[in-house]
């Protein structure tokens, strides 16, 4: 039996987490504990994307830099949703109320009032309007028909 066959066989001591968070870690998993390790494959994918991004080619229209973007935000991870009232801190199950700013309220806080929203619900209808009635403007020249 060589050497190094010898060595594979032999359990390995255990050694405390690489990061210092005080639980063991696993060779496979580079001394890292198991949290510490799935922190790191994180870093690692986020790092990786921030490569990718950096390395592609310049983007040449608004129309290529505006896909991009949709790219960007559609692959980053999105927010875990809370089941806790933002007001309250009351525990809300299935029956959550979300809110236009983001937070997710209880039966009690689900009115923009109640929660003191800041959410600029006027400015979005002014934009609603503007866009389904557009100006009509008459003709400067009185003479046509």
């Amino acid at each position: 039996m060589s050497e190094s066959q010898s060595q594979i066989s032999q359990p390995t001591s255990p050694r405390k987490c690489a990061r210092g968070c005080g639980f063991f870690g696993h060779p496979e998993n580079k001394f890292l504990c198991s949290k510490c390790y799935a922190d790191y494959l994180k870093e690692e994918i986020a790092k990786s994307a921030a490569v990718v991004t950096l390395t592609s080619s310049p983007c040449k229209t608004l129309k290529d830099s505006t896909a991009n973007a949709d790219l960007a935000a559609e692959s980053a991870p999105a927010p875990a949703k809370s089941n806790r009232c933002f007001c309250c801190k009351k525990k809300v199950g299935l029956m959550s109320f979300g809110c236009r700013c983001g937070g997710t309220f209880c039966g009690r806080h689900r009115y923009p009032e109640e929660h003191k929203c800041d959410f600029d619900f006027k400015d979005l209808g002014r934009k609603v309007l503007a866009k389904e009635n557009p100006a009509i403007t008459a003709d400067k020249l009185p003479e046509r028909i």
